[in-house]
């Protein structure tokens, strides 16, 4: 799975935003799909010492965070506008049980931090980009 290391782009104040970013970073996925950079990115997780939960059900309107380590969600874009993913992330910020996310993407968007938001209503959040591994 991992041919590469790739660059963290970080901006926040949580250590373990910054640890879990940093790992789902090191490495290049091969997927074909939402679900299976997903599953990628939970081995890596698991394989550094992180467990993980699949498709957490959150909030009133039940939306679902794609992975969840301990209150952290990482929601994993592989499509789709910046704008339809920060409000995702709005609705995660706004649970009780949540502490922080990373929106992780393949998308270009990702790559340029949102330094106006290391923060999002007190909550740590931080983007990053995850590359696909060539065949």
């Amino acid at each position: 799975m991992a041919i590469e290391t790739a660059k963290v782009i970080a901006h926040s104040s949580q250590p373990e935003l910054v640890a879990i970013a940093g790992e789902l970073t090191k490495y290049r996925y091969r997927y074909r799909g939402e679900i299976q950079l997903q599953d990628g990115m939970q081995y890596v997780l698991e394989q550094a010492g992180y467990q993980v939960e699949r498709e957490r059900v959150l909030g009133p309107r039940r939306q679902r965070g794609d992975l969840w380590i301990d209150g952290l969600v990482v929601e994993v874009k592989v499509d789709g506008s910046l704008s339809a993913a920060l409000r995702q992330v709005s609705d995660y910020m706004q649970c009780a049980t949540v502490r922080g996310v990373i929106l992780a993407s393949t998308e270009r968007w990702a790559k340029t931090p949102l330094q106006h938001l290391p923060e999002w209503g007190g909550k740590p959040f931080m983007m990053i980009q995850v590359q696909r591994q060539c065949l």
